[in-house]
């Protein structure tokens, strides 16, 4: 099982299995603030980077937004 989640530490995206995710948040400041977004069967990097991608670009452009 793969996962794409937001990672608030980071303040980005992320995708892996399920034990990257649980080691993500082993080290995590706030472990409860992430939040997984989708979950996929099988590994499916192409179109998670796709996501990923587009996700990351919406979060830095509402940032810019409120800054501004």
């Amino acid at each position: 099982m793969h996962f794409i989640w937001y990672n608030p530490d980071l303040n980005e995206y992320k995708y892996g299995n399920v034990a990257a995710f649980n080691l993500e948040i082993e080290s995590a400041n706030n472990p409860r603030a992430y939040t997984v977004l989708m979950e996929f069967d099988k590994d499916s990097k192409e179109l998670a980077y796709k996501i990923i991608e587009q996700l990351n670009i919406a979060n830095t452009q509402s940032v810019v937004r409120l800054a501004s």
